[in-house]
């Protein structure tokens, strides 16, 4: 997209194949059908305990926190005990039933997605880790209302040591067409995306830890929200490594209102054009509260191609990056803030930067009904350590 010119402004110095919204088609799958309840008890064949794969933070301090929300069944062993569940390993299944449950499962997919839901309801995916290499993680089709996935681990296995995957087709969960979609307490890691959501409205996410996403371009964010009205994200984490990583924008609205973004940390950016949060797509409106955004290059939060009218409250960023990470110099000159020529009602309220590599913090203001931003050294928020039963 079209990026603003440099200018600096100095503020208050104190079946087997899923359709995709683009018309693209996704890996097939060759997985066997499954019945109502996929799962294995306590006393599974396999007691997996492995834990995935932790990445680096690029500088946060990873602390462990109680993630599992209420009515969560994905709660994690006590610290130093045994796990609480037990995985079975698994080929890949697609779903073939309403409210079918898919439980204590280990699914390595080499080949197609990992899990394939489409035109049933009121499914649950839960105690779930997904190794996938040749599709998306979760494939959620047309009609797959009401899926609900929680206490899940996806890694992308086929990632190279660093930079782009092959595809941007290696999304840890991707959706398309399906309404009220549930997402809590995941670990996604070195997918294309972790999210991808295409006319799916009304979707939730909560307490979701993201790690080392790859793209390639136009991919490569924790979540995007494309034409997915009423989506709600939050208490979440991204840390993209800069050595290995290879994001666009970390968190992506495009084309999608009222969504809400809250509470995060987003940690790591070395694209020359990717922002940690943006409203995108001309018609993008929305809220995003309590954020912290580090080691961003080319911003960390903007209107420039979204609706008018975006609020961004306490929001925080700092240690923004002016040089080439690898990829290019930002497009921006590194603002931190970005708005959108012919605007005037966007909104910053009550927020703060600190160690600003220059002094490109905000543009163009007049595009700003509102700007309170100060200069004030602070705390980032803790990245997000989801606790997985089988760890």
């Amino acid at each position: 997209m079209d990026r603003p010119p440099i200018l600096a402004v100095v503020l208050c110095a104190c079946s087997s194949s899923v359709s995709h919204g683009d018309g693209a088609t996704g890996a097939g799958s060759s997985s066997h059908g499954s019945t109502s309840t996929t799962s294995a008890g306590a006393d599974g064949d396999t007691g997996t305990t492995a834990a995935a794969e932790s990445s680096a933070t690029s500088g946060s301090e990873v602390t462990t926190s109680s993630t599992a929300g209420e009515g969560s069944s994905s709660g994690g062993s006590e610290s130093g005990g045994a796990p609480s569940c037990r995985l079975t390993p698994s080929d890949p299944i697609v779903v073939d039933s309403d409210e079918q449950v898919i439980e204590n499962l280990h699914i390595v997919a080499s080949d197609g997605p990992g899990i394939v839901v489409a035109g049933h309801t009121g499914v649950t995916i839960r105690n779930v880790w997904i190794e996938h290499a040749g599709g998306p993680g979760i494939a959620i089709g047309s009609g797959a209302d009401d899926l609900v996935i929680d206490g899940v681990a996806i890694d992308h296995t086929g990632a190279p040591r660093s930079g782009p995957n092959p595809s941007d087709g290696l999304v840890n969960i991707d959706c398309y067409d399906a309404a009220g979609l549930t997402i809590a307490n995941v670990r996604l890691t070195r997918g294309s995306s972790g999210i991808y959501l295409v006319e799916c409205p009304q979707a939730r996410m909560s307490f979701v830890e993201g790690h080392d996403f790859r793209g390639p371009f136009p991919r490569g964010q924790l979540a995007q929200f494309n034409n997915s009205d009423g989506a709600v994200l939050e208490d979440f984490s991204v840390v993209n490594p800069q050595a290995s990583s290879w994001p666009e924008d970390n968190v992506n609205v495009y084309q999608s209102v009222d969504v809400e973004i809250r509470r995060g940390l987003v940690d790591g950016n070395n694209s020359p054009s990717g922002v940690g949060v943006i409203f995108d797509g001309d018609l993008a409106l929305g809220l995003v509260e309590d954020v912290d955004a580090v080691r961003m290059g080319n911003g960390c939060f903007s209107d420039y191609a979204g609706s008018d009218g975006v609020v961004f409250r306490r929001t925080r960023c700092r240690e923004n990056i002016c040089e080439d990470q690898g990829r290019g110099v930002p497009l921006s000159n590194a603002l931190m803030w970005a708005g959108h020529p012919g605007y005037t009602q966007i909104r910053v309220e009550d927020s703060r930067y600190f160690a600003a590599c220059n002094d490109n913090l905000i543009w163009p203001v007049e595009s700003f009904a509102v700007v309170e931003l100060d200069a004030e050294d602070f705390a980032l928020r803790e990245p997000i350590a989801v606790e997985l039963c089988w760890e």
